[in-house]
């Protein structure tokens, strides 16, 4: 039944669009009168108060299948932008870039070209292309190259794209352009924005205070609360208050939670400026595709099994001379990953060791001293568990215990470069070979994304997939090819027309679009869920159109690896499904870190097998309490609202936004057909059109004849009619400026007199059919006090409209100005309140002393208490003082804003008559 359902809906949108192209065909041929002319040109031009119609250029313009959600959250953030912006924090792979999108061309339409969009360096190439592939929009990137080049590199006439600590680390330039939106990709990287040693966010805070901001993030609220205060302080720091008043007012208890008032008030703080939407509310309208999951066994040779054993069994040592004490935990777990990825990854590894050990035993023998400790390329990519994870520094190791260490070491490297056959290696070939025979009988594309943790096995695996048949079908990436976002963009445009295989290091995990692959293949498994996740996302995420196969390769015969694959796989669900792991379950496990270094306890504590699922064991009954306290967390209380209620809204939202964009694309073609002949509406050609009309002498009157069987019924009595129609651009200003054409319609009695139709009414005459009547002249008679009677009418009832609007608000800003002062007031309240009540105890403890001496002791600490509280109770007053007064100024200034004014235009006057 759904699927007939969903047929029928296909059926009748597709209807309803050949009828608008059709309609459009017909005026293109037809061609429209002068005066229609005008009418669409100003119409196009407009900037409408209404967020859907102010949003119809963008989405008309949009190279892109738009659904309901992205329309819901550009309208949401084109509406938030006048009061300072807002965080749009949809679930990974609804399209945050497109909804992103949609806002900057919009406001580039009209004219605001100030726009500054601050992204990790990996998605910079990205964002560019998406610009101007889905919205034919230029942007500009800017990086240490372009520094030298400009007085100031962010004074573009177009977009600007750059990394957040380029922007930090040029903050005085930034801070002098006034910029009309800013855009923050990726805004979770910023969640500790709000500390003082946080010098990017301090920075970045700095710098872009008081202009819109849009923040971009599908993790708002990982794990604490304070990371969802330090997005909101980013965005303007009025939302939630300092520090001391969120932390007193919103205090999780024992369980994670807080009060149902609590909450409540924080959700209505929250909802004005935060858009989430989930990806099963949208499952009726987006097409997710499955993840199935491909588990390809090996068993490693005999000497891949020593070699493990032995250079496993040296990591678990308690101190290893070879490994810097600091670093040891970050150092064994890159060694495991290395150990575990290649014999063609550990062998230049284990021999660097030995031969750094050596120098610095020759340098102990000769009491000189010690180098520095070797440290492997591949320590750079797990930079988050660097900053989290140091160790206590070791005592220097005797002469004989390096002795003993180099030969090991030399002994391990020798094994290692021995084997030139990896088990694991060879289980990839058949791997490939027998899905890509898969892939070719559902004539699906034959590519495969790889990913590995060590360039030298991404090295090892080109040569020996180059033997094996894919000779130049194989692309790399890695931190060295692709540095720069053109090389990056270059390597995909390599694997999407021209090769077969992309091997990814680590570096290749964020900012890759690959929805035409659907083969990933985990040939080095991370330990960590969310790199996992940011893999299989790359061809796993909106615009996919086949089931996505996750190969991973499992050697049984490790204990240690088949229950940490079983608690990847059934636990957190990351292989197979529609969705994978959920968004909870990433949340309890907040960056993944944590998780890793338990992985790596249990490999580094347990030596067999049952020790092994023992520990395995334990860590999954911990990580099912805590998902399971994350499904009921303050997560879904403030961000999440009722799907029913979501799926609705979204409904209303997309049909309305299909009939504005229809008519908009309509009034395009005719205005651009009858103007230029061309059937062709894009943003340039309207524009062209638009202004070639506006340019032509407009004080001359036309004469129309006007079909009234397009009149509504109850309009039907006015055919055989005739009289004067005046179109005029009403222009109010105020915190939402709007521009509005009235169409003042005076209809002739029979006593020869006017009589004017309601506005609603005048709407109307712009669909009839019309021509030009070229027979036919009207009486001289003047209409001038009609027309002066109706103007003032449209006007009173324009600037009502727009008076409450900014009424509205300006109570919106007040309230938040009132709860940002009484926020900012509370630390010092409680402050005096602890005053008073240390002098109220001291008081009392004067009356139960009996001693005269010990009395007076007392009564003077009393005395003081009460001074200490006086002052205190001063200072809170003065605060209090500067703080209302700020306020004050801050609420004048902004009721100046939102004083109304009118200007209005005459535009367009034409006699009709309507037969």
């Amino acid at each position: 039944m759904a699927e007939v359902a969903r047929g029928l809906k296909l059926e009748v949108e597709a209807d309803a669009a050949a009828i608008a192209a059709r309609a459009a065909e017909e005026l293109v041929e037809a061609g429209l009168t002068p005066f229609h002319e005008r009418l669409l040109a100003e119409e196009l031009l407009a900037r409408s108060g209404d967020t859907q119609q102010r949003l119809a250029n963008a989405l008309a313009e949009a190279k892109v299948d738009l659904n309901p959600h992205q329309v819901e959250a550009a309208m949401f953030a084109l509406d938030a932008l006048s009061r300072g912006g807002c965080m749009l924090a949809d679930e990974v792979g609804l399209g945050k870039t497109i909804e992103a999108g949609l806002v900057v061309a919009q406001l580039m339409a009209e004219g605001k070209n100030r726009i500054l969009i601050l992204a990790p360096a990996v998605l910079r190439a990205q964002w560019n292309a998406e610009l101007r592939e889905k919205f034919d929009l230029d942007s500009v990137l800017v990086d240490g190259r372009d520094v030298k080049k400009h007085n100031n590199c962010f004074d573009q006439p177009f977009p600007v794209i750059c990394s957040h600590p380029f922007a930090a680390n040029r903050s005085a330039l930034v801070a002098e352009i006034p910029w009309d939106l800013i855009i923050i990709d990726e805004a979770h990287r910023l969640r500790n924005a709000h500390r003082p040693n946080n010098k990017t966010g301090q920075a970045l805070r700095a710098s872009l205070a008081g202009r819109p901001k849009l923040l971009l993030t599908a993790t708002p609220l990982q794990n604490d609360l304070m990371e969802l205060f330090g997005l909101m302080s980013l965005l303007d720091e009025q939302i939630l208050g300092p520090e001391h008043a969120f932390r007193s007012r919103y205090r999780a208890d024992e369980g994670g939670g807080m009060t149902e008032a609590a909450a409540c008030e924080l959700k209505e703080r929250l909802a004005p400026v935060v858009q989430r939407t989930l990806r099963r509310q949208v499952r009726e309208y987006v097409r997710y595709t499955n993840r199935r999951s491909i588990v390809e066994d090996f068993h490693p040779s005999p000497q891949e099994h020593d070699l493990y054993e032995k250079v496993s069994e040296y990591l678990q040592r308690s101190e290893a001379a070879a490994i810097e004490p600091g670093k040891k935990t970050l150092l064994t777990l890159c060694y495991r990953k290395l150990l575990a990825s290649s014999t063609f990854a550990i062998a230049p590894t284990l021999r660097r060791l030995s031969e750094n050990l050596e120098k610095r035993l020759t340098a102990a023998r000769l009491g000189q001293q010690a180098l520095s400790l070797f440290e492997p390329e591949e320590a750079k990519q797990f930079v988050e568990e660097g900053e989290e994870w140091s160790d206590d520094p070791a005592k220097a190791p005797q002469v004989r215990t390096l002795e003993q260490e180099v030969w090991e070491l030399r002994q391990y490297a020798d094994l290692a470069d021995s084997i030139r056959i990896n088990a694991k290696g060879e289980a990839l070939k058949r791997a490939l070979d027998r899905t890509f025979a898969v892939m070719r009988t559902h004539s699906w594309p034959e590519k495969a994304l790889i990913f590995t943790e060590s360039k030298r096995t991404q090295q090892y695996l080109f040569n020996l997939l180059s033997e094996h048949g894919y000779k130049d079908k194989i692309s790399l990436l890695s931190g060295d090819a692709g540095g720069t976002p053109e090389e990056r963009r270059a390597l995909v445009e390599e694997f999407r027309h021209k090769t077969q295989i992309l091997i990814c290091t680590e570096a290749g995990a964020e900012g890759l679009n690959l929805q035409f692959c659907n083969l990933v293949v985990n040939y080095d498994l991370p330990w960590n869920p969310q790199r996992v996740e940011q893999r299989i996302g790359r061809c796993h995420r909106y615009g996919q159109q086949r089931d996505v196969l996750v190969v991973n390769f499992l050697n049984r015969q490790n204990a240690a690896d088949a229950r940490l694959f079983e608690l990847l796989e059934k636990k957190l669900n990351l292989f197979d499904g529609v969705f994978g792991a959920s968004d909870e379950i990433l949340g309890a496990l907040e960056s993944g870190v944590d998780f890793e270094r338990r992985v790596l306890d249990i490999y580094q504590s347990c030596r067999d097998p049952k020790d092994i699922n023992v520990a395995f064991d334990k860590l999954r009954e911990e990580l099912e309490g805590s998902i399971n306290q994350r499904m009921t967390s303050m997560r879904s209380v403030v961000l999440e609202r009722f799907d029913g209620d979501v799926r609705r809204r979204l409904r209303v939202a997309g049909d309305a936004a299909k009939e504005v964009v229809a008519k908009r694309q309509q009034e395009a073609k005719a205005l651009t057909g009858s103007v230029l002949g061309s059937r062709t509406s894009g943003r340039l050609q309207v524009a062209k059109a638009a202004y070639a009309v506006r340019d032509r002498t407009q004080d001359t009157v036309s004469y129309l004849q006007l079909d009234a069987a397009g009149l509504p019924s109850r309009l039907a009595r006015l055919a055989g009619s005739e009289g004067w129609w005046f179109v005029y651009k009403f222009e109010t200003t105020g915190l939402k400026p709007e521009e509005k054409l009235v169409h003042l319609v005076l209809v002739k009695d029979r006593d020869g007199g006017f009589r004017a139709l309601p506005l609603t009414d005048g709407v109307h005459f712009t669909k009839l059919d019309a021509k030009e009547e070229k027979r036919r002249q009207p009486a001289p008679v003047s209409v001038q006090l009609m027309q002066e009677q109706s103007l003032m009418t449209a006007k009173d009832e324009l600037i009502r409209a727009a008076e409450r609007r900014n009424a509205l608000e300006l109570d919106k800003a007040k309230e938040r100005a009132d709860r940002y002062v009484e926020d900012c007031l509370m630390e010092s309240r409680e402050v005096v309140e602890a005053a008073r009540q240390a002098w109220f105890d001291a008081r009392k403890e004067v009356t139960g002393i009996e001693d005269v001496a010990e009395r007076a002791k007392a009564r003077a600490h009393s005395d003081r208490l009460e001074r200490d509280y006086r002052r205190k109770l001063a200072s809170l007053r003065n605060e209090e003082e500067k703080r209302y007064a700020s306020k004050d100024r801050q609420m004048a200034e902004l009721a100046n804003k939102a004083r109304v004014t009118e200007k209005r235009t005459l535009i367009a006057s034409a006699y009709f008559w309507l037969s």
